[in-house]
């Protein structure tokens, strides 16, 4: 129970409060299900205090579907994942893109041996 942290709505993307007004806290795989969740729905450099958090979607948005590299969107994608120290590999990788969104789809092996599976759109 060593990675801990705040439980944050996925929806609302507000911190969580218990019966007794207390901040619910997660641990374990659910921080880091959290943690990557959050590096693929930010963009990179959009919180003004860290510019290295989030995803570089500048790199693969806007751009003509016919024309996109998927290499260039997988590694992006990629890169955002591995932000989360605790991630060991990516077990598959599913990416719908259509030049304006992606959705991402993917199982992970942590250093844990545990196996973590995410949907995000961004």
């Amino acid at each position: 129970m060593d990675n801990m942290t705040l439980l944050i709505d996925s929806e609302t993307r507000d911190l969580v409060f218990d019966e007794q007004g207390d901040l619910k806290k997660i641990y374990d795989e659910d921080t880091t299900v959290q943690n990557v969740r959050h590096a693929l729905i930010t963009w990179k450099a959009e919180f003004f205090a860290d510019s290295t958090h989030g995803t570089d979607y500048e790199r693969i948005l806007g751009k003509n579907v016919n024309e996109a590299d998927v290499s260039e969107i997988k590694e992006v994608v990629r890169e955002g994942i591995f932000q989360e120290p605790n991630v060991q590999w990516i077990d598959s990788l599913d990416i719908t893109f259509d030049g304006r969104s992606v959705t991402v789809a993917f199982v992970a092996t942590l250093v844990s041996g545990e196996s973590i599976s995410i949907e995000v759109a961004a």
